[in-house]
């Protein structure tokens, strides 16, 4: 199953993101084999990170929530609202073309 995860920065989220990067990115390959693709979403050209967007395939939304919550940005308060749903991926390269 595929569960995307989108997580807005809180205001002034920088800080924190360059305070936890090192634990945030060792955590990311613990878990890497389980993710499709994860990365910043940035605020406009030149602009810092405004948010973060994971793409997991797991077992379970609830593995997927684990996941995450184990993040060091996650508990360093990065993220002011986190959305976490399965995903059902229909079309493109990553699921081999058209899926109907």
């Amino acid at each position: 199953m595929l569960v995307s995860v989108y997580c807005k920065d809180v205001q002034g989220g920088a800080e924190i993101r360059h305070r936890a990067l090192q634990e945030h990115l060792e955590h990311i390959e613990t878990i890497e084999d389980r993710i499709k693709v994860a990365g910043p979403v940035m605020g406009g050209a030149g602009a810092e990170p405004v948010a973060s967007l994971l793409i997991f395939e797991v077992d379970s939304v609830a593995e997927a929530t684990a996941m995450l919550q184990a993040d060091p940005y996650y508990q360093a308060g990065l993220w002011q609202e986190v959305s976490i749903q399965e995903f059902k991926g229909v079309v493109g390269s990553w699921v081999g073309g058209r899926q109907w």
